[in-house]
């Protein structure tokens, strides 16, 4: 059986990441694919196959579709998603999954409701260095996590996008979050996943450091945060994002009781253990997709296994809630210049 899948979105994340891994894997066929700007969509499906719209509610009134991946906009995400729920099929989100936490907790209430599977495309637990310093973690052979830092900074999403310096990302009508939504949102989802635990207190500092649009104004979005977070174990650590790094930092450390633990720290090595000065350990276990080089995530794979096993996802739409209230605690600590509660 094959699987049939829509595209919500035609602009990068699609054309990089959710249509090859989509004709990657066997059990997909892409029956159709939508965008605003209709000829992008004509170009996606000369290349992969199925109908192109303009309209994502024509996308979704196709009987046969099974699942959709929503990759629009992020203040679409929600209502995109809604209504591809509602008309019987299965999403798989990007992130942010939404720009307000009332639109994050209706998404999630409309899957249970209509009895499908929603999923979040927090790609990063994926990345093969990841999955292996969690289960290190879980070996107790580290002790406890005392601290942590994790870093995500490139250069900026106008270098990526499609539409290049006029790129949504940067307009907040239209993105609803910056560099918070875009990269920290990623890293918050990393570290309570690899921890098993929740975010309970945020102070943070954010801003528009850099980043002009392309007619010279400063985007409407910030560039550049420094969150610091608590969890209920007591855990305390920092995630930084920016857009203005002009090299790609994506790396995440953990110091623990009995070592230290680096993800994607080290040019050669993908993870690294340092017991001591003079005794570690030096794994080469896979790349994680960067702006630079994207690799195959996994997050259309796992995903479609979740419609096989007829099994619920396992970066559900809760997950998508969690780091998303998360960051919004950060917009908040950011605003009244004070530690915020978290849930």
């Amino acid at each position: 059986m094959k699987y049939q899948f829509g595209v919500i979105g035609a602009g990068s994340i699609a054309r990089k990441r959710h249509l090859p891994e989509l004709l990657d894997n066997p059990h997909v066929k892409i029956a159709a694919i939508c965008d605003a700007n209709l000829s992008r969509a004509k170009e996606m499906t000369s290349l992969y196959g199925g109908k192109a719209f303009s309209d994502y509610r024509d996308l979704i009134a196709l009987k046969k579709l099974d699942a959709v991946i929503v990759c629009a906009t992020n203040t679409t995400h929600a209502e995109m998603t809604i209504a591809a729920l509602e008309a019987g099929k299965h999403v798989l989100c990007e992130k942010p999954m939404a720009t307000t936490l009332a639109d994050a907790r209706a998404m999630i209430e409309t899957a249970e409701r209509c009895g499908k599977f929603l999923m979040i495309a927090h790609n990063q637990r994926l990345a093969p260095a990841c999955v292996k310093a969690r289960e290190i973690l879980r070996s107790g052979k580290l002790g406890k996590v005392l601290t942590f830092q994790t870093v995500f900074g490139h250069p900026g999403c106008e270098y990526w996008a499609i539409d290049a310096g006029r790129t949504w990302f940067f307009n907040k009508q239209v993105a609803g979050l910056g560099v918070m939504g875009d990269l920290g949102i990623h890293k918050i989802d990393l570290v309570r996943w690899m921890l098993e635990d929740e975010f309970c207190e945020a102070a943070a500092m954010a801003g528009t450091l850099g980043k002009v649009d392309a007619d010279g104004n400063q985007i409407s979005v910030e560039d550049n945060a420094l969150c610091l977070f608590k969890t209920r174990k007591g855990v305390i650590g920092t995630v930084t994002v920016s857009w203005t790094y002009q090299k790609e930092d994506n790396s995440t450390i953990f110091y623990c009781e009995k070592g230290v633990l680096r993800i994607y720290a080290h040019p050669e090595y993908q993870l690294i253990v340092d017991y001591s000065d003079t005794e570690g350990e030096y794994h080469k276990v896979g790349e994680i997709p960067t702006n630079v080089k994207q690799v195959k995530s996994g997050i259309v794979d796992l995903f479609v296994d979740s419609l096989m096993n007829n099994k619920p996802p396992e970066i559900t739409g809760e997950d998508g809630y969690k780091a998303l209230e998360a960051v919004m605690a950060c917009f908040e600590a950011v605003a009244s210049k004070r530690v915020v509660s978290i849930g």
